[in-house]
């Protein structure tokens, strides 16, 4: 219960952000990632454990970001803002357990993953670096919610049997980034993150199994920015 009132409640103040604060930049683009992922198998009736590990597999998604700054009038300063974005791909991975005597595969995958973050910088202005002038850099952390849905698949090599069950996962998401200009009203932004789940439990075969995923994800966004004022209706 506790996951989902906080999910919901920071989405209200994503949709409301714009007609509380003093707007500056709404934000819509793509972004792709690499998530390298784990996963703590758990029979925990059995005291049964292992570790999955699906390792690395590309995602991609849509993000939308509202954003605003300590004063619209300096090149250079704080801001704060509000993430939304979902990615989809099949990061799976298989381990083999013994239960009751058998040999038991776990197979798990996660497809899906939906954030609402928080974004906190810095706007660094205009910065060189490799001989060169970067443009305008920004430096950020985020922290929020994620939930990801996964499915987790048994056979029983012994028994010719098999099945699956599907369950999400909600997870805290921390990290930092950097963002740079690439025109006006383009901007790149790369970030590194990790996310920690809680354990879910998926049932089937008779049994009942906990997976607590785990991913640190390195994820570039390209986004299209414009004055939330015009999208809002103020001037």
């Amino acid at each position: 219960m506790f996951d989902k009132s906080l999910l919901a409640g920071v989405t209200v103040l994503l949709v409301g952000f714009g007609t509380l604060a003093a707007a500056d930049e709404f934000r819509v683009g793509a972004q792709a990632g690499i998530p390298d992922w784990s996963m703590d198998v758990e029979v925990s009736l059995l005291a049964v454990s292992a570790s999955a590990d699906p390792g690395v597999s590309p995602s991609a998604g849509l993000v939308a970001q509202y954003v605003t700054k300590t004063d619209e009038e300096v090149g250079n300063g704080f801001y704060v803002g509000v993430e939304a974005g979902f990615t989809s791909g099949s990061d799976a991975g298989t381990e083999e357990l013994t239960l009751l005597g058998a040999q038991v595969e776990v197979e798990t995958e996660i497809s899906w993953v939906a954030d609402v973050l928080w974004l906190a910088g810095f706007d660094l202005g205009e910065v060189s670096a490799f001989g060169g002038q970067l443009g305008d850099v920004s430096v950020f952390g985020l922290l929020g919610g994620s939930y990801a849905g996964g499915e987790v698949g048994v056979v029983i090599p012994s028994l010719d049997a098999s099945g699956s069950d599907d369950a999400k996962h909600f997870g805290w998401k921390f990290g930092a980034g950097a963002e740079f200009d690439v025109s006006e009203s383009v901007a790149l932004q790369v970030r590194a993150t990790y996310t920690l789940f809680e354990e879910s439990t998926y049932r089937d075969q008779g049994v009942s199994i906990g997976i607590e995923p785990g991913a640190f994800e390195v994820r570039a966004s390209l986004l299209y920015r414009f004055d939330a004022g015009d999208l809002f209706g103020r001037r």
